[in-house]
């Protein structure tokens, strides 16, 4: 929206789109109990339900347009989809009743469909507190998201399988070294330094972790890179073990680490894996792929 609204003009519509729907039922409703204000009742209701048809076309379009382009973590792109899997449905059942009410416009609604366009407002109702959960239970295109605690985009979705990897406490790789690169890939994580991962990464680079995949910097950058910053910047991590395969200009960096903290008020006690690609291109290394994993650490398995 160049800077008018951001980070999506989605929030603007979806108000007009619910109040219309939900007040089109009421007035469909009253119209039954108050015969002497039928008429009345029933030419608001057909307006606002037609109104209401039309704001939500540029709803579910705007929305999106938001699905494929907010950033988000795994907690919230769960939340995205359910909002959007309550939407559509809600969407076009909306779509005929307008359709129905305009081919039969010349004859007062029946009892049958004023109950199925209460039943479209419930439905509007439900859609409308996943959206505002998607914004105040997980901060999503707000502003302060990048300062807001997140899982990085681990796709496996539970709250101990948080990001991998992303922070050793000490750098001690050799400089120019494979190792080296992924040290300054994790500083700048943590640094939030958008500049430094563009250096590091490859423009097509591929990112996998728990069955989604990303392939490139910029689709990075546009969804999970602001998550993972502000992941890195919330819990500390314990590198445990790294080994390197290398041949010629590729290498392969294999790190293994511990996420401890907090974050959203549960608790973070994971053991990450974390496999990244390198080849050496005019003497420096860059970051051809990355895949990460990881589990919760239970007890029988702390060592």
């Amino acid at each position: 929206m160049g800077g008018l609204i951001e980070p999506n003009i989605h929030p603007v519509f979806v108000h007009f789109a619910f109040a219309l729907v939900v007040t089109s039922a009421a007035a469909y409703l009253f119209a039954l109990a108050l015969p002497r204000r039928r008429e009345t009742l029933l030419v608001a209701a057909d307006w606002m339900l037609a109104f209401g048809a039309l704001a939500i076309l540029a709803t579910v379009a705007a929305g999106f347009q938001a699905y494929y382009s907010v950033a988000h973590d795994t907690p919230s792109h769960e939340a995205m989809t359910t909002h959007r899997n309550w939407a559509v449905p809600t969407a076009l059942f909306v779509l005929a009743l307008a359709a129905w009410r305009w081919r039969a416009r010349a004859k007062p609604p029946s009892a049958l469909f004023s109950a199925f366009v209460a039943v479209a407002a419930v439905l509007m109702t439900t859609t409308a507190w996943w959206g505002g959960r998607l914004v105040f239970g997980y901060g999503l295109g707000v502003a302060s998201l990048p300062q807001a605690a997140g899982e990085g985009h681990d796709h496996a979705g539970a709250a101990e399988h948080a990001h991998d990897g992303e922070g050793t406490q000490t750098a001690s790789a050799a400089p120019g070294s494979p190792e080296a690169a992924v040290e300054a890939f994790s500083a700048a994580l943590l640094a939030g330094d958008e500049s430094a991962l563009r250096q590091l990464l490859a423009p097509n680079v591929v990112i996998a972790e728990g069955g989604g995949v990303e392939r490139s910097f910029e689709e990075y950058r546009g969804h999970h890179m602001p998550a993972d910053m502000a992941f890195t910047q919330a819990v500390s991590f314990t590198l445990e073990q790294r080994d390197v395969v290398s041949s010629g200009d590729q290498a392969t960096v294999i790190s293994r680490s511990r996420a401890e903290g907090a974050f959203r008020g549960q608790a973070v006690h994971s053991r990450m894996m974390e496999t990244m690609v390198l080849v050496r291109e005019d003497g420096a290394w860059r970051i051809q792929h990355i895949h990460w994993s990881s589990a919760p650490i239970s007890g029988e398995h702390e060592h």
